[in-house]
This record gives C-alpha cells, structure tokens and sequence, in this order.
C-alpha cells in the first residue's frame, strides 16, 4: 500500500496539534465573551432609586399578606414613575387615563392583556394602552419587581376593575 503524499506523520502532529490549541484559545476567548455577555441586575437610576433598588426595598417592604405595592419614585410634566411589587396576583383591572410601560427588574410573571398572555421576566418590557383589561401574577417565591411608568402623570387614583364600565 502506498502512503499518500503530504508531510510526514510527525509534521502532521505538529499541526494538527497548533489547531487544537488555536482551537481552545477560540473556545476560551468566546466562552469569556458570552460570559461577559450574561444577564445582571439591571441598575434604576430614576429618582429614589437611584441610590440601589435594595436600599429602597428595605425601606419600602411588602407587607406580610400584602399582594401589591406601588410606590412613586421620580415625576416629571409627562410622566410618573412608581416601582412597583408583586407577590401572588392582581385583580383584572384598567386604567382610564393612563397609557403604561412596564419595566421588569426582578422576577418573573405572566402579564395578561386583554385575551393574550405574555410570559415576563426581569429585563422584559411591555406597553399597557389606557382602557385595556390587565393584569400581572408573579411566579416565584419572591415579589416580582417592575418599574411601571404612568403617562401623563399619576395624580389620583385610576385603577378600575375590569368588570366596572
């Protein structure tokens, strides 16, 4: 039997060794690139949160037996913004005179809009229009968090449950 033609064997080695180097010098450097990639907290530099999301929380808990809470944390002429926590489940519910955008900081949940349902989770974001029925349930042992934003500015309450016209 003839050997092909072509270096001989131990050159073959060599190289084929320098690949499988190059090979995991590639591997390494992607696998630290995708790690730098991976998801963290998000930070909320919006007026009282703006000193950690933590820090606020210690100082605004939910309540024991407390489903939701909503605290205003920054205003401007067109907007309000309120962070908002949920553990278990809201009522299905509108607002009347407000269009809202809804940031997801921790956890995670279903949002119901409507007929659809939209799977949430930290990072996420969704738009609510006035007048649409919603509603959010957090899956988890502990209260999903969102930064919910109100246009034009909360100044009264307006939440309407969805069975009331």
């Amino acid at each position: 039997m003839t050997r092909p033609a072509g270096p001989p064997h131990g050159a073959r080695a060599a190289r084929c060794d320098a690949r499988g180097v190059r090979g995991r010098r590639i591997a390494v450097v992607l696998a630290a690139g995708l790690a730098a990639c991976a998801a963290r907290a998000p930070r909320v530099a919006v007026g009282s949160l703006a000193a950690g999301l933590d820090e606020f929380l210690a100082t605004h808990p939910l309540a024991a037996g407390q489903a939701i809470r909503a605290d205003e944390v920054g205003r401007t002429a067109s907007a309000s913004y309120h962070l908002v926590q949920v553990r278990g489940s809201e009522s299905p519910h509108r607002h009347v005179a407000h269009d809202l955008t809804v940031f997801v900081l921790r956890g995670r949940g279903v949002l119901t809009l409507g007929e659809a349902r939209r799977s949430l989770a930290a990072g996420d974001a969704a738009l609510i229009p006035r007048g649409a029925v919603h509603w959010f349930a957090s899956e988890g042992r502990a209260p999903a968090l969102s930064l919910v934003v109100f246009a034009p500015p909360l100044d009264a309450p307006d939440t309407v449950p969805a069975e009331a016209r």
